[in-house]
């Protein structure tokens, strides 16, 4: 079938063909394979018992007979590499024994193929040389790429071989083409005549032989030069190939030799660089930081290694960092005390004056805890230099976080050319280890790849806050430490965080953006402040404990809140807080009477509470709070809800007043 398409002298058509008969078999293999799905699927189906279900029975299960064989057998022979090589080798003799055959018909129609795309149809061939082009253009680093690796592999590994192969084919081409081909030459009148002789034989028997002329002698002699010449040239570019080839691989041993010197240079700074993380001169320190870090940065632009050990080679470094991250530092924890105990003085002036702000309760609050008696505590000496090595301390590890926040994924920004303005490849790809890390400095609007954080102590008043900080992936507080108070003001938590079992004082997470799933399961607070936060995936708070105050005044939770097990104490606010999905209170314990889901203001206005009427009804569960309960009606449903709270539809959110604008009268 295949052959009369192959051997048809219009180029057009044996393209055709071959696409025709490639779309019948994978048609053809299509409908076997779901006819055959689709009768063993109904196998098992009741059938009447005639001779027709018979028939199916039995084709369906010789089909899967058959489907196993043919797996097993492919599955042995894909086992045993040797038998498919020497399946090859033997496949190999016939095959070439047919295209030596068939080599002047194989030949004339390559040469007719490229004739109709160059000649014939230059616009049809014009076009796939522009795309073909366009392709280069687009994919031109993958393709350099594969095609040096290519060659590297060929000059590394089977240098000689390669060679040898390069000699041989080149000595077969120069004694082969020029005798068997008219390839990269005009065919001379020797071989006219030859040819003219085969086609007339008869006639060739019955005319006189003709005497040599000059004329035919000049041009046996134009035959036989240009055969020379053309065995010459294939000699000639066999030869240069196989110089370029050595001169490739010369230049990859000098290659070679440089990266290795390279390597092991930078791997004697990497060592310095450590070192003078262990001066005592914070100067030094901090140059042994910049030294780290910019070994990191050269690894990852190293070209002449591959991705994975670039990676490698930089991630032993990210662990130095985190390494000295994690280090203790005892002068923290009495810092954190001096300060703490000179902001609790300047607040207790302050009160005992009448002059307390807003914004000095919360200190005040801790503080009361923490020096039940001024007169107790005793100050420090030499607290000066302590202070100044603190400092320094700070500025040290603070600097690596700076430069890893510089190299974050999200921090990849363009300058005015469309350059990136960091051109090293982010860092997204480390491991951060903090975890078990004394945390005495501001970590404010930074960049945190992956804050692996978990058992971590924060001392607050040391200077420890995330003001404005956006952690790129999940973040991992737990076990975590705040002493005295947490600040995450204004933080955006991208990916999720966990705060289980953490232990907070005074949390505030005014404003902060929880994007995915949050837990703060078993968490521990003694004041925790949500205004404004918003939940956009579940909030998991199951056993967690508000001893005091616990204000979710304003706070959005997109996704479900899970409050079961909870225990809160003294102040409960939920005034404005808006709860889209399935709210669970079950098992929390409520120590206090003193629970808010609405307020009126000074001015006469209420605040209100508000929960979704797209969940349903059994979605929220109230079970044991202690608060007034009313019913209210949208969209056709009927919820039981805290009394004065009311129902809205998701679906009618203005976007300019960011308000709902259907939404029920009041529970009652």
């Amino acid at each position: 079938m295949i052959m009369p398409g192959i051997l048809s002298p219009n180029p057009q058509n044996i393209l055709s063909f071959i696409a025709i008969i490639a779309d019948i078999i994978i048609i053809d293999i299509i409908i076997f394979f779901r006819l055959t799905t689709y009768l063993i699927k109904n196998k098992n189906k009741k059938t009447n018992k005639n001779s027709l279900s018979i028939v199916v029975k039995k084709v369906v299960h010789y089909t899967q007979q058959c489907r196993v064989a043919v797996s097993r057998v492919m599955g042995s022979t894909f086992r045993h590499k040797w038998l498919i090589k020497t399946v090859a080798i033997a496949l190999s003799f016939p095959v070439a024994l047919k295209l030596t055959e068939h080599w002047k018909e194989i030949t004339d129609k390559i040469t007719a193929v490229l004739e109709f795309f160059i000649i014939n149809n230059k616009s049809l061939g014009i076009s796939i040389l522009i795309t073909f082009i366009f392709a280069i253009i687009i994919f031109y680093k993958k393709i350099i790429t594969i095609f040096q690796k290519f060659i590297s592999g060929l000059t590394s590994k089977y240098f000689i071989f390669t060679l040898a192969s390069l000699a041989i084919i080149g000595a077969l081409s120069a004694l082969l083409i020029p005798s068997y081909t008219s390839w990269f030459r005009e065919p001379g009148y020797t071989i006219t005549q030859q040819d003219s002789a085969k086609e007339n034989p008869e006639k060739a028997q019955n005319t006189p032989i003709p005497t040599a002329s000059p004329t035919g002698n000049k041009a046996a002699e134009v035959e036989q030069k240009s055969t020379s010449d053309l065995r010459l040239h294939l000699l000639y570019i066999t030869g240069g190939i196989i110089a370029i080839l050595g001169l490739i691989e010369t230049n990859r041993k000098n290659s070679q030799d440089h990266i290795r010197q390279v390597h092991a240079a930078r791997r004697d700074r990497y060592i310095e660089a450590v070192d003078k993380l262990s001066s005592k001169n914070a100067s030094v320190r901090l140059g042994g930081v910049y030294a780290l870090v910019g070994l990191v940065d050269e690894w990852l632009d190293d070209d002449n290694i591959d991705r994975e050990t670039r990676f490698k080679e930089g991630q032993v470094i990210i662990n130095n960092l985190c390494s000295y991250i994690r280090s203790p530092f005892p002068l923290a924890e009495k810092i954190d005390e001096y300060k703490a105990y000179k902001r609790f003085e300047e607040v207790m002036q302050k009160d005992s004056k009448r002059l307390l702000e807003e914004l000095d309760f919360p200190d005040w609050i801790v503080l009361n805890d923490r020096f039940p008696s001024l007169q107790n505590y005793k100050k420090p000496k030499n607290i000066t230099k302590d202070y100044a090595m603190f400092s320094e301390e700070q500025d040290v590890r603070r600097t690596i976080f700076i430069e890893m926040s510089k190299r974050s994924s999200s921090n990849q920004k363009k300058d005015e050319e469309g350059k990136k303005s960091f051109e090293s490849e982010t860092w997204s790809k480390f491991d951060f280890d903090f975890s078990r890390a004394p945390i005495f400095y501001p970590l404010n609007n930074l960049k945190i790849e992956k804050g692996n954080f978990s058992t971590a102590k924060f001392y607050f008043y040391a200077g420890s806050t995330f003001n404005g900080t956006t952690f790129i992936e999940k973040a991992d507080f737990f076990g975590a430490t705040f002493i005295d108070r947490a600040d995450f003001t204004d933080v955006t938590f991208a990916k999720g965080v966990d705060f289980s079992w953490a232990e907070f004082s005074y949390a505030s997470f005014y404003t902060a953006k929880f994007i995915g799933k949050s837990s703060f399961t078993n968490a521990n607070f003694s004041e925790a402040i949500f205004f404004g936060a918003k939940f956009t995936e579940n909030a998991i708070f199951c056993r967690t404990t508000f001893t005091n105050y616990a204000q979710f005044l304003s706070t959005t939770f997109t996704g479900g809140v899970n409050f079961s097990g909870a225990v809160f104490g003294e102040i409960i606010n939920f005034v404005e807080t808006t709860f889209t999905s399935t709210t669970d209170f079950s098992g929390a314990t409520f120590n206090s009477s003193a629970l808010y889901f609405t307020f009126r203001t000074d001015l006469g206005i209420e605040l209100k509470a508000k929960f979704s009427a797209a969940a349903n009804p059994q979605d929220y569960d109230f079970s044991t709070m202690q608060v007034g309960f009313g019913t209210a009606t949208l969209l056709g449903k009927t919820f039981k809800i805290p009394l004065g709270t009311v129902l809205f539809d998701p679906k009618s959110l203005d976007k300019k007043t960011g308000e709902y604008t259907r939404v029920s009268p009041p529970a009652q």
